[in-house]
């Protein structure tokens, strides 16, 4: 587990610390961005395992950027997060290739569930 890195990518500093902590806790490399430029620079540094995405971000919509990323030929690992919980932006989200979407504020047992089916396949999702 120590070999996946993780990428978050959200403005909000206490949701980047809240994921960094989790994610190192649980033996995740983790990098993290707080504006869609950085996020991308980063991206295509690392080729994170996963990423954690935030719809609404200062320089641009997370939206677009899944379009981006999944834009080529690999489909990525990617969960949005949004403190807006509007079903057409999760649809939306899953339209576009992400495998998950989380509320914010988070529960924590559903971000532990996101994490292990995302990178283990632990569980099924309805």
């Amino acid at each position: 587990m120590k070999n996946k890195l993780i990428l978050v990518i959200d403005d909000e500093p206490e949701i980047r610390t809240l994921l960094i902590r989790f994610l190192v806790r649980k033996g995740f490399s983790v990098l993290a961005a707080g504006t869609l430029k950085e996020g991308r620079q980063l991206f295509d540094q690392s080729k994170p395992e996963l990423v954690f995405l935030d719809v609404n971000l200062p320089d641009g919509n997370g939206l677009d950027e899944l379009k981006h990323i999944n834009s080529g030929m690999t489909q990525h690992k990617v969960i949005m997060m949004s403190a807006f919980d509007h079903n057409e932006v999760k649809t939306e989200a899953i339209e576009y290739g992400a495998l998950d979407f989380l509320s914010k504020p988070f529960n924590i047992a559903r971000l532990e569930q996101v994490v292990q089916s995302q990178l283990f396949n632990t569980y099924n999702s309805k």
